[in-house]
């Protein structure tokens, strides 16, 4: 069967009702029920498929409760394996269709049509606790609730805290990115704003630093997020287990045709990438194809099939010249998904993404729901994946 007839078997449709079954927040903490759910259906999908699936189980220190990492794969004979994988979790009061029932969706389309296809070793991962650490993030709750900042329902207790702990978080996010270690950006925000600070707000980031503290740039993932990656790529590298490559799904669903809808991380400029069927990289109607220092292949596989007629999908790919050290030190914000903890280990590894905050005006609210998604444009990312498969497998 010629590729074109194979991406033709790509379904829209059933994209649409992944993301439909699994939105919902699916949440650690606030909704753990239908978190689990979450790893049933990827569980019962990759089965539906013919995949051999497996359930990888992890603890997380000082949390109560045991999490999956949900597997299902393609085994056939003794190649490396590429895998393609996408987190399933969502932060609190969210429904999560963008972030990140999109990559899931997508990840499922994939898996259905390479099943078909019989392609060589390829595993498919839904891996959990992406967004955080659900002992800190419970923690710090419970820390805001007893110092009067928060409400039984985790709710600000008044306009003045609101607008403390808002501009706190994104004073440290902002530290963050410029490479300070999650106690060292906090107690740089804090020390921004204390004079705006009551003695409660002081207090409950204080203790924050405290949480955080010994946490470096390049040791938070699998500590403060990427929860469920970080232990898989400890187990695979125990195992010694032989990855070609991994293609990482997060938050792939939005589109604007605005002008100037599309922003960037700091340090990066338009110039710096390689692009497939756009020119404007001001306005947010592509996809964006990540890579490290060892991952040159990856993008030049997945740029080559975005071209075909039979994806067509405008893309814009950077190979960050940079080792994960390098790039943890200096550009944290290209490290926040599963990608992170495979670039650490010098696995290599495309983070594809709409780029969330970047373009995606409802990210990590209650409005990232399904009716703000572009169907379309996800179908074109799994043709070229589906694609990239076939080209890296040499199938």
């Amino acid at each position: 069967m010629g590729v074109t007839n194979i991406l033709n078997q790509v379904d829209g449709e059933r994209i649409y009702e992944h993301v439909l079954k699994l939105q919902g927040t699916r949440h650690l903490i606030d909704a753990p029920r239908e978190l689990s759910e979450a790893a049933d259906y990827l569980h019962s999908e990759f089965e539906r498929y013919g995949l051999v699936s497996r359930e990888q189980t992890f603890r997380v220190p000082s949390f109560k409760g045991t999490f999956r990492n949900i597997e299902g794969a393609i085994e056939q004979g003794d190649d490396a394996e590429l895998l393609v994988v996408a987190h399933y979790d969502s932060v609190e009061n969210c429904p999560g269709a963008n972030d990140n029932a999109s990559g899931v969706a997508v990840m499922l389309e994939t898996a259905r049509v390479l099943a078909l296809r019989g392609v060589g070793n390829v595993r498919f991962i839904g891996f959990s606790l992406e967004e955080l650490n659900p002992s800190y993030a419970l923690r710090s709750r419970q820390l805001a609730q007893s110092l009067g900042l928060k409400d039984s329902q985790n709710r600000y207790t008044s306009l003045h805290v609101h607008t403390n702990m808002k501009k706190l978080l994104e004073l440290q996010r902002k530290y963050s990115a410029l490479g300070k270690g999650p106690a060292d950006a906090m107690a740089a925000a804090r020390t921004e704003i204390e004079a705006q600070m009551s003695e409660a707000e002081s207090a409950y980031a204080k203790r924050l630093e405290e949480m955080y503290e010994g946490i470096t740039p390049t040791s938070w993932p699998g500590k403060t997020g990427t929860m469920g990656s970080a232990f898989w790529v400890e187990e695979a590298i125990r195992s010694n287990k032989n990855i070609m490559g991994v293609l990482c799904f997060d938050t792939i669903g939005y589109t604007s045709d605005k002008e100037y809808s599309q922003a960037s991380p700091a340090g990066m400029k338009p110039e710096m990438f390689q692009t497939s069927k756009l020119s404007n990289l001001t306005t947010g109607n592509f996809v964006v194809a990540l890579g490290d220092i060892n991952s040159g292949k990856l993008i030049q596989s997945f740029l080559a099939q975005t071209e075909l007629d039979s994806s067509g999908l405008p893309c814009a790919a950077l190979q960050i010249p940079f080792d994960y050290e390098q790039i943890a030190n200096s550009m944290r914000d290209v490290l926040r998904s599963d990608h992170a903890p495979f670039w650490r280990q010098g696995i290599p590894a495309l983070h594809i993404t709409d780029t969330a905050e970047f373009r995606y005006p409802y990210y990590h609210t209650p409005a990232d729901t399904i009716d703000k998604l572009d169907f379309s444009f996800m179908t074109k990312i799994c043709r070229a994946t589906v694609a990239t498969a076939l080209d890296l497998t040499g199938r």
